[in-house]
Protein backbone atom coordinates (compact mmCIF):
# COMPACT_ATOMS: atom_id res chain seq x y z
CA UNK A 1 0.00 0.00 0.00
CA UNK A 2 1.32 3.61 -0.90
CA UNK A 3 0.14 6.80 1.25
CA UNK A 4 0.25 9.59 -0.38
CA UNK A 5 -0.19 13.02 1.28
CA UNK A 6 1.17 16.59 2.35
CA UNK A 7 4.25 16.86 4.68
CA UNK A 8 2.30 16.45 8.73
CA UNK A 9 -0.25 14.52 7.69
CA UNK A 10 0.18 11.83 10.08
CA UNK A 11 1.14 9.21 7.18
CA UNK A 12 4.46 7.89 9.05
CA UNK A 13 2.45 7.83 12.32
CA UNK A 14 -0.40 6.46 10.90
CA UNK A 15 1.69 3.34 9.59
CA UNK A 16 3.82 2.70 12.61
CA UNK A 17 0.98 2.47 14.45
CA UNK A 18 -1.11 0.12 12.06
CA UNK A 19 2.14 -1.65 12.03
CA UNK A 20 2.32 -1.82 16.33
CA UNK A 21 -0.96 -3.56 16.39
CA UNK A 22 1.05 -7.28 15.11
CA UNK A 23 2.07 -9.79 17.41
CA UNK A 24 6.13 -9.33 17.33
CA UNK A 25 6.51 -13.30 17.67
CA UNK A 26 4.56 -13.95 14.42
CA UNK A 27 5.15 -10.37 11.99
CA UNK A 28 8.48 -8.76 12.15
CA UNK A 29 8.83 -5.24 11.39
CA UNK A 30 11.17 -3.12 9.18
CA UNK A 31 11.09 0.94 8.94
CA UNK A 32 13.38 2.02 5.59
CA UNK A 33 13.63 5.88 5.63
CA UNK A 34 14.43 7.44 2.48
CA UNK A 35 16.25 10.42 1.89
CA UNK A 36 18.21 12.78 -0.94
CA UNK A 37 21.08 10.41 0.13
CA UNK A 38 19.77 7.40 -0.13
CA UNK A 39 21.23 4.75 -2.96
CA UNK A 40 19.92 1.60 -4.23
CA UNK A 41 22.88 0.01 -2.70
CA UNK A 42 22.17 1.56 0.30
CA UNK A 43 18.08 0.51 0.02
CA UNK A 44 19.08 -3.23 -0.98
CA UNK A 45 22.08 -3.57 1.99
CA UNK A 46 18.78 -2.44 4.64
CA UNK A 47 16.47 -5.42 2.91
CA UNK A 48 19.15 -7.51 2.90
CA UNK A 49 20.46 -6.97 6.20
CA UNK A 50 16.62 -8.11 7.81
CA UNK A 51 15.88 -11.14 6.01
CA UNK A 52 17.96 -14.60 5.83
CA UNK A 53 19.05 -17.33 3.40
CA UNK A 54 16.32 -19.64 3.64
CA UNK A 55 16.94 -22.19 0.67
CA UNK A 56 19.10 -21.97 -2.66
CA UNK A 57 18.19 -18.09 -3.44
CA UNK A 58 15.37 -17.49 -1.28
CA UNK A 59 15.65 -15.24 1.50
CA UNK A 60 12.89 -14.40 3.79
CA UNK A 61 12.56 -12.74 7.48
CA UNK A 62 14.01 -14.98 10.06
CA UNK A 63 12.90 -17.66 12.31
CA UNK A 64 10.08 -18.01 9.52
CA UNK A 65 8.07 -15.59 10.18
CA UNK A 66 7.02 -12.77 8.11
CA UNK A 67 7.62 -9.21 7.73
CA UNK A 68 6.14 -5.95 7.14
CA UNK A 69 8.69 -3.66 5.19
CA UNK A 70 7.95 0.10 5.43
CA UNK A 71 9.31 2.84 3.48
CA UNK A 72 9.13 6.01 4.67
CA UNK A 73 9.52 9.32 2.22
CA UNK A 74 9.87 6.91 -1.16
CA UNK A 75 9.50 10.36 -2.78
CA UNK A 76 12.93 11.38 -1.67
CA UNK A 77 16.53 10.12 -3.52
CA UNK A 78 17.69 12.26 -5.88
CA UNK A 79 16.70 12.09 -9.54
CA UNK A 80 19.48 11.60 -12.18
CA UNK A 81 20.13 13.73 -15.18
CA UNK A 82 17.28 11.71 -17.33
CA UNK A 83 14.81 13.01 -13.89
CA UNK A 84 14.97 8.69 -13.03
CA UNK A 85 15.18 8.20 -9.10
CA UNK A 86 16.96 4.55 -9.30
CA UNK A 87 16.47 3.74 -6.15
CA UNK A 88 12.74 3.49 -6.73
CA UNK A 89 13.92 1.24 -9.50
CA UNK A 90 15.37 -1.06 -6.87
CA UNK A 91 12.34 -1.02 -5.14
CA UNK A 92 10.14 -1.56 -7.91
CA UNK A 93 12.09 -4.35 -9.28
CA UNK A 94 11.62 -5.95 -5.56
CA UNK A 95 7.91 -5.40 -5.79
CA UNK A 96 7.51 -6.62 -9.27
CA UNK A 97 9.69 -9.24 -9.33
CA UNK A 98 10.48 -10.30 -5.97
CA UNK A 99 13.37 -9.65 -5.13
CA UNK A 100 17.00 -7.98 -6.11
CA UNK A 101 19.94 -8.99 -7.93
CA UNK A 102 23.23 -9.61 -5.94
CA UNK A 103 25.55 -6.83 -5.35
CA UNK A 104 28.15 -9.86 -4.77
CA UNK A 105 29.78 -12.57 -6.91
CA UNK A 106 28.43 -14.33 -8.69
CA UNK A 107 26.74 -10.76 -9.94
CA UNK A 108 23.50 -11.21 -11.61
CA UNK A 109 22.13 -13.81 -9.34
CA UNK A 110 18.20 -12.92 -8.22
CA UNK A 111 17.86 -12.95 -4.75
CA UNK A 112 14.40 -14.06 -4.12
CA UNK A 113 12.75 -12.80 -0.85
CA UNK A 114 9.46 -14.07 0.30
CA UNK A 115 7.10 -13.67 3.32
CA UNK A 116 7.31 -9.83 3.32
CA UNK A 117 4.74 -7.29 2.50
CA UNK A 118 5.05 -3.95 1.76
CA UNK A 119 3.97 -0.26 2.86
CA UNK A 120 5.32 3.11 1.61
CA UNK A 121 4.84 6.61 2.77
CA UNK A 122 5.58 9.75 0.30
CA UNK A 123 4.84 13.72 -0.06
CA UNK A 124 2.20 15.01 -3.01
CA UNK A 125 4.00 14.86 -5.93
Amino acid sequence: ALFVGGPGTAKTTAIKQFMGGFDSDVLGQKAITFSSLTTPQTFQNAVEASVEKRQGKTYGPPGGKKMILFIDDVSMPMMNEWGDQVTNEAVRQLLEQGGMYSLEKPIGDMKMIVDCQYLAAMNTP
